[in-house]
């Protein structure tokens, strides 16, 4: 288990009620501190077996001086004599998934079993290099969003592999995401949402009635595609604060096409987009973008692009950012900190009139085709 260790951390530390439980230190490689039933005491891991050394017990001996105590330990009891010990990159990688399991959300966890599954390298972890992992990751991902989640995935485990003292350096500790600003300024033109938006309206399945209600509505992908019947309220989207990303209850009014297509999709499950064979939320999001795409001849973009086009298009209809960040849920935008506890009105009326304005721009975008 890894946490800072302070003066603080360590005096709220818990005593188990039976075994022991070991914090390691994030600042101080292979120091940390054993609690027992009884007591807490400090230890340090040391050489290629990876053994531990009792330094003395807590509040007898300070932090600092335990601390200094294990670095002295550590460069004293180095064996260069011997060959360090190369670990199989498959087998940290099994490891590192084992501990992701315990402490990581679901979508989390199945991002990254995604790219680590299917991007592998043999041999030791210590001989994979940047180079291979970057010509890996442009060799087995098709696009800007999935390249920056692969590469933070991996980062991610490098550095892990390094805190566990599988690696002695991470490879990738020198650069950057690669598509960081493109993935972060994309919107959709008029002309590639009418392209988008004739294709999915006249081309009805689960994935394309999803994007056509993102684009509709300027929801987050994750509260559209796991929408369920009972959520939608006359002509307003009613969330859940266990539904919203910022666990705030939200409200939102729908336009007249988003009910339009909402009353045109057959019941018989709990999910909107769910069937009455499959009631679950829609899932397979990769395989079926990378299929939109094919066919519209789009250029790439994320379904988040298109929230960000929703705002886009607000903004050049005159709504007030305020109300465009009310339609789209954001809690860190101009009204935020006391301002937010202070102000407490919904904005309903104004949402309302910001959605009929946007549903009137589109409605005539379509009908200029």
């Amino acid at each position: 288990m890894k946490t800072r260790l302070t003066d603080l951390a360590i005096k709220k530390l818990a005593l188990p009620p039976q075994g022991q439980v070991t914090h390691w230190d994030q600042t101080t490689p292979g120091f940390g501190i054993r609690c027992s039933t009884k007591s807490k005491s400090y230890v340090v891991m040391y050489g290629d077996k990876r053994q531990l050394k009792t330094l003395g017990r807590y509040p007898h001996l300070a932090l600092s001086d335990a601390r200094k105590q294990a670095k002295l330990f550590q460069a004293t009891h180095v064996q260069p004599h011997r060959q360090p010990i190369e670990y199989d990159y498959e087998t940290v990688v099994v490891e590192y998934l084992k501990d992701c399991h315990q402490r990581l959300r679901g979508s989390t966890l199945k991002g990254y079993e995604l790219y680590l599954g299917h991007i592998n390298f043999e041999g030791p972890i210590s001989k994979v290099t940047q180079g291979d992992v970057l010509k890996a990751i442009e060799k087995y991902t098709s696009s800007p969003s999935s390249q920056n989640y692969a590469f933070t995935t991996f980062k991610v485990f490098f550095n892990w592999a390094v805190r566990r003292q599988y690696l002695a350096a991470n490879p990738l500790n020198a650069l950057k995401r690669p598509n960081k600003s493109a993935v972060r300024n994309r919107f959709l033109s008029d002309e590639e949402l009418l392209v988008l938006l004739t294709y999915t309206l006249n081309n009805r399945d689960r994935f394309n009635n999803v994007v056509s209600l993102l684009a509709l509505t300027g929801q987050r992908k994750g509260e559209i595609s796991g929408l369920q019947w009972q959520e939608i309220n006359d002509d307003q989207l009613v969330l859940s604060a266990e539904r919203t990303k910022n666990k705030r209850e939200h409200t939102v009014p729908l336009g007249q096409q988003a009910l339009d297509l909402l009353h045109s999709i057959a019941g018989g499950s709990c999910f909107v987009f769910g069937t009455v064979d499959d009631d679950t939320p829609f899932n397979g999001w990769s395989r079926a973008q990378r299929r939109i795409i094919k066919q519209t001849g789009l250029n790439h973009f994320t379904l988040h692009d298109l929230r960000r086009t929703f705002s886009t298009i607000h903004a050049k209809l005159g709504t007030p950012i305020h109300v465009t960040e009310k339609l789209l849920n954001h809690v860190s935008g101009t009204i935020s900190g006391v301002a937010a506890v202070y102000n407490r009105h919904s904005y309903m009326e104004e949402m309302r009139a910001a959605m009929d304005a946007y549903d009137e721009y589109l409605a005539k975008l379509l009908s200029d085709c």
